[in-house]
Order: C-alpha cells, then structure tokens, then sequence
C-alpha cells in the first residue's frame, strides 16, 4: 500500500515493504495548504513508489515540514506550495533556521 495523505487530522500514512506501518499528523498545522501540498509530495517519496522505506525516515521529513511550516508561518506566509517565492525561501530570509535554509534530511 502506497502513502496516503489523511484529512483529518491532516497527515500521512504509510506501509512499508516489512508490512510495518506509521502515521503521522499535524493538528492544527501552520499553513494548513502548504503542509497538505508538502505531504502529498512527501507519500510520493515513500516505498513503493520511492525510496523511503521505514518510520523514521518519513519522521525526518515530517519533523523538516513542521519546521518549514512553523518559519513560513511566523513570517506571515498563508498559501500553498504553488504559492512560494523566492522571497519566502531564500537563504537570508529573516527568521530562517541556522544556516538560513529549510534543509531535508537527506
């Protein structure tokens, strides 16, 4: 079974190719549409379609799409991922992570 994006609460859902599975939400996520947008990429990522293909790696993931979120949110970003801009991303946007990049775990 491939990942899905759950709705509510929004999160993902996965099982891997041992059988075992994990599920992650966000309740009450910052920038609920951006979250939705990174998630769904995120189960594209997941085996069998991708090459995550165990809990604590899509936990990496989900923890650097709460980051993200929480940073955009801080700096009044609403939209979705369609919506980002340079300015949003960029690595000497104020308030971003050290280092000054939303870095993925791999």
């Amino acid at each position: 079974m491939p990942a899905n994006v759950t709705g509510d609460p929004l999160g993902i859902a996965a099982v891997f190719s041992d059988g075992s599975g994990a599920g992650f939400t966000f309740s009450k996520p910052s920038c609920p549409r951006l979250v939705r947008d990174l998630l769904a990429a995120l189960a594209g990522m997941v085996y069998p379609h991708g090459e995550l293909d165990a809990a604590d790696s899509v936990r990496l993931y989900v923890a650097a799409i709460r980051n993200m979120a929480a940073v955009l949110a801080a700096g009044g970003f609403t939209g979705a991922a369609g919506d980002l801009t340079r300015r949003e991303i960029a690595p000497d946007r104020p308030g971003a992570p050290a280092g000054g990049r939303f870095v993925l775990p791999y």
